[in-house]
C-alpha cells in the first residue's frame, strides 16, 4: 500500500500526477474525444517509492463511464535498474583509458613512430586497431545509455538549425572523402527557419546517429538527403538514403536496445552496438519531440525527427 490520499498524489508530486489528474478530468468532460483503447502511462515518485500508473477510460456499448486507474509499486524494479545502469558506468569508464591507450600506440606503431614494421606486423596492427575502434563505439554507446537513464539534463540554447546540420554533413563528406566510398550528400535547409531550442551536443548526436547509419547501409554511388522545415510550431528533420532499407520483420524491433539485422552482408561488414537508433529515440523523447521512419527493403530509408520550437517552461533545466 502506497499510505497516499488521492489529494496527496495530485498535490505534492509533481508533474506526472498532475498529468494523470488532468488526464482523468480530460476524458471526463469530453468523453467522445477518447475512443475505447486510449491510455495513459506515468511514473509518480513518492518520497521513497516510484509507482507506475496506468489510466484507461471504461466503455459500456459506446457509453463513456468512467476512469479506471491501475496503480503498481516498481520500487524495488527501479533499484535494481539503478544498479544495473551503475555498474555499466563503472565499467564503460574503466574500460576506456585502456581502450585510448591500446588505441593510440596502435595508431603511433601504423605510423612508423617505433621504426618501420613488416607487412604482416601491420596487418595484425590494423586488426587491433579496428577491434578497439570497435570497443571504444560500444563504450561510448553505453556510457551515453547510462547517463540517459540516470536522468542527464538538457543543456538548453536557442540555435540556428544550420549550426547543427551543416558542421554533421561537413563531417559526413570528410568520412565520404577518408573512406573512399562516394556518395550524392545534399542539404537542404528552409530558408529563414526559427531559432531553435535544443541541447546542440545532444541534437549532434541525433544526426550523427542518423546520418552514420545512413553512411554505413547505402552502397557506394548512393544518395543521401538531408532536410529541414518548419511544420507548425515545431521543425522537422529528415535524413533519407538510398541504402538498404529496413525488412518488415525487423521493423518493429528496430528502437530496442542492442537490436541489430545481420542477415545482410553490409550490415554484417559494418561495426555495430544495436544502441545508435535507441539512443536518438531517447534524446528525442527528451527534447518531447517524436522520431519515426519510412523503409522500402532495396531501396532505402528516410527518418523523420520532429521537435518543437520551444521546450515547456518546467523542463528548461532538467529532463
Amino acid at each position: 500500500a502506497l499510505g497516499q490520499t488521492l489529494q496527496r498524489l495530485t498535490g505534492l508530486f509533481g508533474s506526472s500526477a498532475n498529468i494523470w489528474a488532468n488526464t482523468i478530468n480530460a476524458w471526463q468532460n469530453n468523453p467522445q474525444q477518447h475512443p475505447e483503447g486510449s491510455f495513459l502511462e506515468e511514473r509518480l515518485e513518492l518520497g521513497k517509492k516510484v509507482v507506475s500508473v496506468h489510466l484507461s477510460p471504461v466503455h459500456n456499448a459506446g457509453r463513456f463511464l468512467g476512469t479506471v486507474s491501475v496503480f503498481r509499486d516498481i520500487t524495488k524494479e527501479v533499484e535494481v535498474d539503478q544498479i544495473k545502469s551503475q555498474f555499466v558506468s563503472n565499467v564503460s569508464h574503466e574500460l576506456r583509458t585502456p581502450m585510448t591507450s591500446i588505441k593510440g600506440f596502435a595508431d603511433l606503431l601504423l605510423m612508423g613512430v617505433a621504426g618501420d614494421i613488416p607487412e604482416a606486423q601491420k596487418s595484425f596492427l590494423t586488426k587491433i586497431k579496428t577491434n578497439a575502434d570497435r570497443l571504444s563505439h560500444l563504450v561510448d554507446d553505453l556510457l551515453n545509455i547510462s547517463r540517459i537513464d540516470a536522468g542527464e539534463r538538457l543543456n538548453l540554447d536557442l540555435i540556428d538549425i544550420g549550426d547543427v546540420l551543416n558542421p554533421v554533413v561537413v563531417g559526413l563528406q570528410n568520412r565520404v572523402e577518408h573512406e573512399g566510398k562516394p556518395l550524392d550528400v545534399t542539404l537542404e535547409i528552409e530558408p529563414q527557419l526559427a531559432p531553435l531550442q535544443v541541447d546542440t551536443h545532444k541534437l549532434t548526436q541525433i544526426l550523427t546517429n542518423l546520418t552514420d547509419n545512413a553512411f554505413n547501409y547505402t552502397y557506394a554511388g548512393g544518395k543521401i538527403a538531408i532536410k529541414a522545415w518548419s511544420e507548425d510550431d515545431t521543425v522537422m528533420i529528415s535524413v533519407a538514403d538510398t541504402g538498404i532499407g529496413i525488412p518488415p520483420q525487423f521493423r518493429p524491433r528496430i528502437w530496442e536496445r542492442f537490436e541489430r539485422y545481420e542477415d545482410h552482408a553490409l550490415v554484417m561488414d559494418v561495426a555495430g552496438t544495436g544502441l545508435g537508433l535507441p539512443i536518438v529515440k531517447q534524446l528525442v523523447e527528451m527534447h518531447h519531440g517524436e522520431v519515426w521512419f519510412e523503409s522500402e527493403q532495396g531501396k532505402g530509408t528516410t527518418f523523420f525527427v520532429r521537435l518543437p520550437f520551444e521546450q515547456p517552461a518546467q523542463e528548461a533545466i532538467e529532463y
